[in-house]
């Protein structure tokens, strides 16, 4: 079979690895995580898809708990020696120091890793399955890509026409598949495996 790339965009955040995502023969989204030692290539087909990507801004929430750790501890050691008049002696200038530059790696790598990202689930179960960060690597080749993954989904939908039943149906497949291969977990996947089995007999009725 003839593979046809619709389009292509690569994308790297500041920490994490590149991720390559390709819409290949008009059907289905190829993502591809080229993290070391292990990358991971799955694929999406385009009729499980939800028809709108949903924005999200994230955030590394662990570096902001440390950032408040280290805050705490300066304020907390301060107010002790202050109040019992305990004192670090000699070592008060590196515990600060230490703690201080702790707090201030924290901080920066808490707005480094702030980014807009645009999150497409599974058009049913709502499961998430992949991420693309907004206007990376520019504006330009995010929207082109963007505009031909929504061009491509809509096309999808009219050429096959499917019935809810086999939509659903082929969205459990593609989920059962996906865990299977470790990118979503097995918990995520029994829970949209229930609401798929719900909607299914509702769409049957």
């Amino acid at each position: 079979m003839t593979i046809e790339i619709n389009a292509s965009l690569e994308q790297q955040g500041r920490l994490g690895p590149v991720r390559e995502f390709q819409i290949i023969n008009g059907k289905e989204v190829r993502i591809s995580i080229k993290s070391k030692p292990k990358p991971q290539t799955y694929a999406v087909h385009l009729l499980a898809l939800a028809d709108k990507g949903q924005l999200r801004l994230h955030f590394s929430w662990h570096w902001l708990v440390l950032l408040s750790f280290c805050m705490l501890v300066l304020a907390g050691y301060y107010l002790v020696k202050s109040i019992f008049g305990f004192s670090l002696a000699a070592y008060e200038f590196s515990f600060t120091l230490g703690i201080g530059l702790t707090g201030l790696l924290a901080l920066v790598l808490f707005l480094l890793n702030i980014s807009r990202k645009r999150v497409f689930v599974s058009r049913y179960a709502k499961v998430s399955l992949f991420e693309i960060l907004i206007s990376n690597p520019n504006y330009r080749s995010y929207k082109t890509f963007i505009d031909t993954l929504s061009g491509n989904l809509q096309k999808a939908r009219r050429f096959w026409d499917l019935k809810p039943q086999h939509q659903i149906a082929g969205e459990m497949r593609m989920l059962r598949r996906l865990a299977s291969q470790g990118i979503i977990p097995q918990s995520v996947y029994n829970q949209a495996k229930d609401k798929l089995f719900s909607l299914s007999d509702k769409k049957s009725r």
